[in-house]
């Protein structure tokens, strides 16, 4: 049974089995057709409600067109021609569509006009002939047609066939839009946005994309949405981006379905939802949205709303990559690189970020040029490193902006430039990287690049410390514990040691360790101490196995265990700790072993420990071990005074009285044993090995020699 809509204007057409009560479209009677007086316009009809059908119904509605076509529809032949184009319920003949085309036109067709000009511009069933193509889209155009509107407008924008004009095609699209044809308002929506053939205009982009949206566009309500979401030409209202996007979504478009689930995984106009979230990315990706597998793929592998699940995720990296998507290049390259869901390539995963990189996709270019750097999947190429890095900071990359400055700063890849490194230092800064505020601050402290400025370096510190950058809250924390660039504030010294700790930064933990053990800005707390020590001698803290060591040796916080303190000192030397190599030595020396006591300062003194320049040159004073020798026991005092030794300052000022290693001055020695002996009563260094028995020693040198 054929039916159709009461209201001629509707052109609502069907057929089945019984007659509905009402048109599904317009809500009008609907009244049974007699097939002998369908005229070809209303077989066309028919046809076209059978378009989306089933490929079962795809028959039936050629057949449709058909008769259409005999019955003289240019309508009709004009849908036949399509179906023919398409190979849409006939096997595809582009030659015959070409034919029906050109029928179709003769007999007054403005839409076989524009399907005739599609021929001609991409050599469908005829030779290519952009300037015919135009020709055809002018005509259609000129006799009102929006969709030879908009084709003339595209001709005119890519200059296919004409000279290229911008503003001859907004012309167009405008003349489409006024016409209420949907795709020229959404379009001309997106010329406002871009300012594209027009001056940007935020506020008319908006306009002419909610008059699409209104009619039905779903990628106009797409970019409603994005206005809503960014508050481009409307204030910012995610609610109303969460509505559009919803709109978009139910009306099939792919990008909202994406976006709809961003929504939802963020919490953003409507309440979190990870299922929700899974959903619509699923959809936008069975639609064949790149942006939705590469989201889908990013939750199977992080388990955000899904199980975990490495198959999966690298299924949708590979499905998005494969299809063009720069940020899914980028994400399968590091799949292949970690080993995940795959077996480890470094190769392949070059070969990703360099497809990445090519697409313009700035994370891809910064992972590349690491593995330039590194030789990591490809040769080691400083040139091709320091390329890609500086291809992906010129596009806007935080981490690239830095690792730039850092090859400025070590001349690696090009010549050395301080001026160059601390720009892009300030660049990475100004963006959020947290890395390059740290680097930028360093600068400032060091004077490196940039007039030393202890402001600035504190500035910087402070803005990556309240960031979130351990490393800058660590040195927050230094500024204030030592009054650099700002009043000496123990309190806020040991707030920022604290929040830098418990974010996992070592040096803090050593610090806020060092703090608890000396109740230097905090109430002395050796449980607390230890505690801070073992965390940061777990991640490999030479200077925190030290102090474990100390605490060891003199049963501070813990029971007195010289075994466990040597194999503390012994680790911490091992990663180059140079005073864990002089702890071992002074207790080596108390124990006797003497040759192995000296290995051990030898080493210590080679690292620069002021300790060990002193007891070196005990040894060579007295003799022990090595020969005598009075001028290089003068010498080794010397350097350790120069590194800050009180204790090399004593040994020294009591050579020059006693003129051991050069001549004896007696007036000026005695001078220089009493400064450093009250230098010495208020030193830091009270506390260290033979610091008390240097003192006695000093005093007694006075003495024996004031009379």
């Amino acid at each position: 049974m054929i039916y159709h809509c009461e209201d001629r204007t509707c052109n609502y057409w069907d057929e089945g089995e019984k007659l509905p009560e009402r048109c599904p479209q317009c809500g009008r009677k609907l009244l049974r057709a007699n097939e002998t007086d369908m005229t070809g316009d209303d077989w066309t009809a028919l046809g076209n409600t059978l378009w989306d059908a089933e490929a079962s119904d795809k028959k039936r509605m050629v057949d449709c067109f058909r008769k259409a076509a005999y019955l003289g529809s240019a309508w009709g032949v004009c849908n036949l021609g399509i179906c023919m184009e398409q190979g849409n319920g006939v096997e595809a003949d582009p030659v015959q569509a070409f034919w029906l085309y050109q029928q179709a036109v003769e007999m007054g067709s403005l839409n076989a006009v524009c399907c005739l000009g599609v021929c001609y511009q991409y050599g469908i069933g005829t030779a290519p002939d952009a300037e015919k193509a135009a020709e055809l889209y002018c005509k259609a155009a000129e006799y009102g047609s929006p969709r030879g509107q908009m084709l003339l407008a595209r001709a005119f924008h890519d200059g296919i066939g004409v000279e290229a004009d911008a503003a001859e095609a907004v012309h167009w699209v405008r003349a489409a839009a006024y016409q209420r044809y949907g795709e020229g308002m959404h379009r001309l929506g997106e010329c406002y946005a871009y300012g594209d053939g027009v001056e940007q205009n935020w506020e008319h982009a908006v306009h002419w994309f909610r008059e699409a949206a209104e009619s039905g566009v779903s990628e106009a309500m797409t970019d409603l949405g994005y206005c809503y979401e960014k508050g481009c030409g409307v204030e910012q209202s995610w609610e109303q981006a969460f509505s559009w996007y919803r709109r978009g979504a139910e009306c099939g478009d792919p990008v909202s379905m994406c976006n709809l689930g961003l929504c939802y995984k963020m919490g953003h106009g409507v309440e979190q939802n990870w299922q929700e979230a899974i959903k619509w990315y699923e959809q936008g990706a069975q639609c064949g949205d790149l942006q939705s597998m590469n989201n889908l793929a990013y939750c199977y592998e992080r388990g955000e709303g899904v199980e975990q699940n490495e198959d999966r995720a690298l299924y949708w990296y590979r499905r998005s990559a494969e299809g063009g998507n720069g940020n899914a290049m980028c994400n399968l390259g590091w799949c292949y690189k970690r080993g995940y869901g795959v077996e480890q390539n470094l190769q392949e995963a070059v070969k990703w970020y360099e497809q990445g990189a090519q697409c313009g996709n700035l994370q891809s270019m910064h992972n590349l040029a690491c593995c330039y750097e590194r030789g990591e999947g490809v040769e080691q190429n400083e040139d091709r490193a320091f390329y890609w890095y500086r291809r992906s900071a010129e596009g806007g990359h935080g981490d690239a902006m830095c690792n730039l400055g850092r090859c400025y700063k070590r001349g690696y890849g090009v010549e050395q430039n301080w001026q160059e490194a601390v720009k892009w230092y300030e660049q990475g800064a100004q963006c959020g990287n947290l890395q390059s505020m740290n680097n930028l601050a360093y600068c400032y402290e060091r004077g490196e690049g940039v007039e030393q400025n202890e402001d600035r370096a504190l500035y910087w510190y402070r803005r990556g410390a309240e960031a979130g950058s351990v490393h800058c809250m660590f040195c927050l924390g230094w500024n204030y514990s030592n009054g650099v660039g700002v009043k000496q504030d123990m309190t806020e010294a040991i707030r920022w040691y604290t929040a830098a700790a418990e974010g996992g930064n070592a040096a803090a933990m050593h610090s806020l360790g060092w703090h608890y053990d000396h109740g230097e800005g905090v109430e002395q707390d050796m449980k607390k101490a230890i505690y801070w020590y073992e965390r940061a001698a777990e991640q490999n803290r030479p200077a925190a196995m030290n102090s474990l060591g100390e605490c060891y040796a003199m049963g501070r916080g813990v029971p007195r265990d010289l075994e466990t303190a040597m194999e503390w000192y012994r680790r911490a030397a091992e990663l180059g700790e140079a005073m864990a190599d002089y702890n071992m030595g002074w207790h080596l020396e108390q124990a006797g072993k003497l040759s192995e006591a000296y290995a051990h300062y030898r080493k210590a003194a080679d690292g620069n420990d002021d300790s060990a320049w002193w007891a070196l040159g005990r040894f060579y004073e007295n003799g022990v071990v090595v020969a005598q020798d009075g001028k290089e026991a003068r010498r080794c005092y010397e350097t350790g005074e120069k590194l800050g030794s009180v204790k090399c300052k004593m040994r020294l000022a009591r050579c020059k009285l006693l003129g051991i290693g050069g001549r004896r001055e007696k007036k000026a020695g005695l001078d220089l044993c009493r400064q450093a002996l009250e230098l010495a009563k208020e030193s830091s260094e009270k506390e260290d090995y033979g610091y008390e028995a240097e003192m006695n020693l000093l005093r007694r040198t006075i003495a024996e020699n004031e009379s």
